[in-house]
């Protein structure tokens, strides 16, 4: 049992023992609730008029059928060269399949996104352990941490997980789920080397080739995009054969087929037999150069812009703001395609293409500041939406200008979710200058935060700290503001080694903010001091560095802030076992978020909890009922914070001398936190366990 915790601002009672005993409480007494664990489904569409491949389909039947008694996930492996279809079989086989794995399916794309390079593991198991419900502040912080919570979390019923474009056989050991009767499909255009383990367990990976459609399939698939009235005879073998089987290679040439500028089957198999298309290395760029050129000037142009984006992913809005009306001709043509409702996807090989097209033309150089500007924009708008925190930068001084961009904070969420890998690229871009790096970081903090995906928000943190080192013109406030969210990002996520690497970085924020006389990033900088302290169980140094991030505000109008080091300050003194001390400290903040021009009734309602804490430790459980009552009406929706609520209201109702409505709590805290799937579940387990009727009696 791992009884740490790591990751946020954790705010609620805690067990911790050296020999955890493990207790299951008396059902019988009162029944948790019924919590039916989520069955993800991350599958994308698979595509139109798919034809053929009965056989590859017909071997992963045998195999899921051959499941039963086996001792680890089975993994198998679809492998082809690049246009033969392994995503679109695999998409199709597992649409047809998916209900025969109740512990759900998970998909990741593993290829490399442009700039961004290959997906990282890391941020693969926290959009799965995301959709899985733990709730964000309790991720692991170390990839081994977080490949173990996802096979425990998928232990209980076979589940099928999907890596598309696997580049290496590293990137699949930690991704393998918890029930032996689950199955891991991967497609890659490598046939790839060992898996790690396979000399030591002998568990090899199934390989099955996809290979090339037969004339026949192609024909089939041809007619399904161009029509069925496509005539046959020589002028339609004649573009098969050009397609050498590649499915994605016959849906462009159907396309073409089906425009009129072509002149049918019979214009498009004149003109690929004059331009020899069929060499190896040239066929894809020259079938492109077809394609593209069959565009109108608007489209082609549209086309090209997609060049300046950083992946072949994106959402339909922006190609709209760079190139209005052209989404539609590019579907119509077969060069995009839809990834999920409302977004799109280049081939990749299209997206070079693309690439390549937009670095001749002089009229699309001014695209890539638009995509930078769109992402600064969309990510400021949703930092504002998410947070009331203090932000430095231009991006942030005029807020009416970020207005309207979302509906609401969900809107906000949702759409950055998305675009996350999107976030990085941009700021892996060589092109984007050091100040708006530095804004992209401050923009991206209160999502990432609040979706726990830390891999990708350090990455982005510190090529912002880079660049505000090199570039003279962002030192100064932006240094500190670099070297205190990269900090905090590391803080966040909590392993001792980002603790470790927390502290330099929160020293050196303070340090150049102390230089320039910027009081609210000396203060912030030694909250977070603080707050480490707290980690490492040194609840009096903590105290000290929040009072001096108090003193460091000098008479910076802040009052939010001063609530808040307030709150830190009560809950250091809980921990030093200064409860009296913690109950000053915690009234103050109260009447701190209560006074503010829009009272913060979210922190209200943790101190008031964490207040009541305070009094009961203090051995004045009387004190803290007032406060848990409202705190609980604060804490309307199930929630952790809830859940401690009532955990901590049966603690009160025992010391008061009630067991049977402290039980009842103890009860509803219990379901509660398993409906989160939260590690707390043990806490209510062990009070239960302990209020057990004859418990500590001699037994029989």
């Amino acid at each position: 049992m791992n009884s740490s915790i790591s990751g946020g601002t954790f705010n609620g009672p805690v067990f911790m023992g050296r020999d955890p005993r493990m207790f299951q409480h008396d059902s019988m007494a009162q029944p948790a609730p019924d919590h039916p664990e989520p069955v993800p489904r991350m599958l994308p569409f698979g595509p139109d008029g798919f034809v053929d491949r009965e056989a590859p389909r017909a071997r992963l039947d045998e195999l899921l059928a051959g499941r039963d008694g086996q001792g680890a996930p089975l993994l198998v492996l679809l492998h082809g060269t690049l246009g033969v279809g392994k995503t679109g079989l695999v998409l199709h086989w597992a649409q047809q399949r998916k209900d025969d794995f109740p512990g759900g399916v998970f998909y990741a794309d593993m290829s490399p996104q442009g700039l961004a390079g290959a997906a990282e593991t890391a941020a693969v198991l926290e959009s799965f352990i995301g959709v899985l419900g733990t709730p964000r502040a309790e991720l692991p912080s170390t990839v081994d941490g977080l490949a173990g919570r996802f096979r425990s979390l998928t232990a209980g019923r076979p589940s099928l997980v999907l890596l598309d474009g696997v580049v290496s056989a590293s990137q699949v050991r930690r991704l393998l789920p918890g029930h032996p009767g689950s199955m891991v499909v991967l497609t890659s255009r490598f046939r790839l080397g060992a898996f790690e383990g396979e000399e030591r367990d002998g568990r090899l990976p199934v390989r099955l080739v996809v290979p090339e459609l037969d004339e026949e399939a192609c024909a089939e698939l041809f007619r399904a995009v161009a029509g069925d009235d496509v005539p046959g005879g020589e002028a339609l073998r004649t573009v098969l054969r050009a397609s050498a089987g590649l499915p994605y290679v016959v849906r462009i040439a159907a396309a073409r087929a089906a425009d009129p500028m072509f002149d049918g089957v019979e214009g498009l198999a004149a003109r690929i037999a004059r331009e020899n298309i069929l060499e190896a290395l040239d066929m894809p760029r020259r079938l492109f150069d077809l394609a593209y050129e069959a565009l109108d000037p608007e489209v082609r142009r549209g086309f090209r812009l997609l060049g300046a984006h950083p992946t072949p992913e994106f959402a339909d809005a922006l190609l709209d703001e760079l190139a209005p009306g052209v989404r539609g001709p590019l579907y119509a043509a077969g060069l995009l395609e839809r990834s999920e409702p409302g977004r799109s996807r280049l081939n990749g090989v299209l997206h070079g293409h693309a690439q390549i097209l937009a670095g001749a033309d002089p009229g699309s150089r001014g695209a890539l500041e638009r995509v930078i500007d769109w992402y600064l924009r969309r990510a400021g708008a949703a930092e504002l939406s998410l947070s009331s925190r203090w932000r430095a930068g231009p991006l942030f001084a005029e807020p009416d200008a970020l207005a309207g961009v979302f509906a609401d904070r969900s809107q906000a969420l949702r759409a950055l979710e998305a675009d996350r890998n999107n976030l990085v690229a941009v700021a892996e871009l060589r092109e984007i200058e050091p100040a708006r790096l530095c804004q992209l970081t401050e923009a991206v903090h209160a999502m990432f935060l609040a979706r726990g995906h830390h891999t990708l928000w350090i990455r982005i943190a510190r090529l912002a700290l880079d660049a505000a080192r090199r570039d003279a013109e962002t030192g100064g406030l932006m240094l500190a503001r670099m070297h205190f969210e990269l900090a905090f990002a590391l803080n966040d996520r909590g392993s001792a080694e980002d603790l470790e690497e927390a502290l330099l970085h929160y020293g050196a924020a303070r340090e150049s903010a102390r230089r320039i006389g910027h009081e609210r990033t000396e203060s912030s900088a030694l909250e977070g001091l603080g707050r480490i302290a707290t980690a490492q169980g040194l609840p009096q140094t903590a105290m000290e560095l929040y009072g001096q991030a108090l003193a460091a505000l000098g008479g910076l109008e802040h009052p939010r802030g001063r609530a808040l080091l307030e709150y830190h300050q009560g809950n250091a003194a809980s921990a030093a076992g200064q409860h009296e001390q913690a109950v000053r400290h915690l009234a103050q903040a109260l009447r701190g978020f209560q006074g503010l021009a829009v009272p913060d009734t979210g922190n209200a309602a943790k101190t008031r909890l964490r207040y009541a804490t305070a009094r009961l430790a203090a051995g004045r459980p009387e004190d803290a009922v007032e406060p848990l009552a409202l705190a609980l009406e604060a804490f309307a929706e199930p929630s952790l914070n809830r859940a401690d609520a009532v955990l901590v209201r049966g603690d009160v109702r025992g010391a008061l001398g009630d067991p049977e409505a402290a039980r009842a709590d103890w009860e509803a805290a219990l379901g509660l936190y398993e409906s989160l799937r939260s590690i707390r579940a043990e806490e209510a387990r062990i009070r239960l366990a302990g209020s057990a009727p004859g418990h500590g009696e001699p037994q029989d």
